[in-house]
């Protein structure tokens, strides 16, 4: 019980962190992730291991390894949650996308602390999970009560389109955007669809939201489409709740009800005749299906010249979504890396002196 509790509780915190931002704060894309289906793993075979251990032996061995490693874990979650809630006290302007937390990784050197203690947990329980098979422990039933990942908390973590300025530097995302600004906002030839599809590339952590948001706030965008909506996909989603956010996008208000068949003339209504630009954020390949079986056919009455702007980490994604043009977004510079590090070692050390003073 007590490690199903702990096991909850890390998952819980596992779904907040995983946001572009948060893995490149902290050194790690693609860990969280990676470390939240671990954690998935292990809980699923939890119930199995508690059944069948007995003093002594291998199994008993297994579950004290994992309650170590757990211990640890929780450590972490604590010093985040003290960290935040202390840097919040200073600042109300610290929560950032709706997300506490993230205002505690404003330290670069906490930050690293906190990613290096992520990345030998997941190295630690990554060895725990591998051994569940040799264990022979299978995974339970999911009852009401155990082991049971809500979609709801995925769809909760979803990015927003607000920039947070202190994370952005270099001239590349400038020169990106300048790029993407262009291909989105000039004429496709030979294009009948009303809708072209443009796609920003690259590994979990890496920026492409950042980009997007860049682009969503661009005032040429802004100038160039009567509509701009943002809604982020991630890798389990409901359906319903992707066509009401996007009819909320387009002005509307969908009302109470989730059936499909209702919602979409809704989202027609919204968008027909309308130059409309549409950002799907962190599509996934099980994700993929919520443009190609449900909002491509409603938004191709919008008007000709809308553009849908998609970020993934596959690039089968954006070829399924018939992308006319991608762009994979590269690494962090040296310079732009150490850049963003100085930037915000002077953001801590202006909160310091100012809630000195």
């Amino acid at each position: 019980m007590i490690l199903d509790a702990f096991l909850s509780k890390f998952s819980e915190f596992l779904v907040q962190m995983v946001t572009d931002e948060v893995g490149m704060l902290l050194g790690i894309p693609g860990q969280i992730e990676k470390l939240d289906e671990t954690v998935r793993c292990i809980q699923c075979v939890l119930e199995d291991a508690e059944r069948k251990q007995s003093k002594g032996s291998a199994i008993e061995h297994w579950l004290k390894q994992l309650k170590d490693v757990m211990y640890d874990a929780d450590d972490v979650i604590d010093l985040c949650q003290i960290k935040a809630k202390e840097r919040l006290a200073g600042s109300s302007s610290h929560s950032r996308c709706g997300f506490p937390l993230l205002s505690c990784f404003g330290n670069p050197f906490f930050a690293h602390e906190i990613g290096s203690k992520i990345k030998d947990i997941n190295s630690r329980l990554e060895g725990i999970a591998k051994r569940r098979t040799d264990l022979g422990l299978t995974q339970s039933p999911v009852s009401p009560t155990r082991g049971v990942r809500r979609v709801d908390s995925i769809i909760s973590r979803k990015t927003d389109h607000f920039i947070v300025v202190d994370d952005i530097v270099g001239e590349k995302i400038e020169e990106d955007t300048e790029m993407l600004v262009s291909w989105l906002t000039e004429e496709e030839k030979g294009v009948r669809e009303n809708v072209c599809v443009v796609a920003i590339l690259g590994m979990g952590g890496i920026g492409k939201s950042t980009l997007a948001k860049k682009i969503f706030n661009d005032p040429r965008i802004e100038d160039e489409f009567q509509l701009k909506i943002w809604v982020c996909v991630s890798k389990e989603v409901k359906g319903e709740e992707v066509l009401k956010c996007v009819i909320r996008g387009a002005g509307g208000e969908p009302g109470y009800t989730n059936v499909r068949s209702e919602l979409v003339p809704i989202l027609e209504r919204h968008v027909k005749g309308k130059k409309f630009f549409l950002i799907l954020d962190d599509v996934w390949e099980e994700s993929r299906a919520v443009w190609d079986d449900l909002l491509h056919a409603p938004m191709s009455v919008g008007a000709h010249g809308s553009r849908l702007l998609v970020t993934t980490r596959n690039e089968k994604v954006a070829n399924g979504m018939r992308a006319t043009k991608s762009h994979k977004v590269d690494k962090l510079s040296d310079e732009d890396a150490w850049s963003l590090l100085i930037k915000q070692v002077l953001l801590k050390t202006k909160m310091v002196l100012y809630n000195f003073t």
